[in-house]
């Protein structure tokens, strides 16, 4: 039986990663909410939904079609949003809206998100904006996983100073220490930087078994695969 996905953030990097396994699955139908069509690969499986993610009105109608599973991969910087406001609005009150309005009109349906690590505590304006996101996900009822990633690696083509320091310098040591001398070191994995194919394909596979009501969260040896890779804990 055919799934029905819709997919906030498809455009960002761990965004992507989720469309690339999206697109293997023949037994999903995924809507992809974009602001402008042609934006994502095109898929047999895939449908761009020009989304106005400003208008509160927008919401309540997207859920009209069946959503089986919504995936929110929204995510900006202060830098690149110009403000503090601007960011909030992206990381906080998109989400928040998202959530809200498939809770009242799927309430069976399931969430998988891309938090942070360090959302649990809440402090600042981005980890604030993430915990404030969990909190609403988890008052929602809805079954939900969720993905709180570290420093996160990807193959941007864009130059990054920071990102190349961590892809090439950083994390090559850090893994395979990590994987030698702290392999059952919940800590250490937790603070490791992740490449965003493992972050995707853990969060899609825990947020598709998910059962009615239940919590998950994915972060440290959760997140990394091989020998310190486990399920996300309840």
């Amino acid at each position: 039986m055919t799934q029905h996905v819709v997919i906030a953030g498809g455009t960002g990097e761990v965004g992507r990663q989720l469309l690339l396994l999206l697109a293997q699955r023949p037994d999903l139908y995924v809507r992809a909410l974009v602001r402008k069509p042609g934006s994502l690969p095109a898929a047999a499986n895939l449908e761009e939904l020009p989304f106005i993610f400003e208008d509160p009105g927008a919401y309540g109608p997207l859920f009209g079609p069946p959503c089986d599973l919504l995936l929110i991969a929204l995510g900006t910087t202060r830098a690149r949003a110009g403000s503090a406001e601007a960011f909030l609005h992206v990381d906080r009150d998109y989400p928040m809206r998202l959530i809200s309005a498939l809770a009242t009109t799927h309430p069976g349906a399931k969430v998988g998100l891309v938090s942070s690590v360090g959302a649990d505590q809440g402090k600042g304006l981005y980890l604030g904006a993430k915990a404030t996101v969990e909190a609403e996900l988890e008052a929602s009822g809805l079954a939900h996983a969720i993905a709180r990633p570290s420093f996160l690696r990807s193959d941007r083509r864009e130059f990054r100073l920071l990102e190349v320091i961590v892809n090439r310098l950083i994390a090559p040591p850090w893994l395979a220490l990590g994987r030698l001398a702290f392999a059952g070191s919940p800590g250490w994995w937790r603070w490791a930087p992740v490449h965003v194919r493992e972050v995707a394909a853990a969060l899609l596979e825990a947020s598709l078994s998910l059962k009615p009501g239940q919590r998950r969260v994915l972060e440290g040896p959760d997140l990394h695969p091989g020998a310190v890779a486990q399920w996300g804990r309840p």
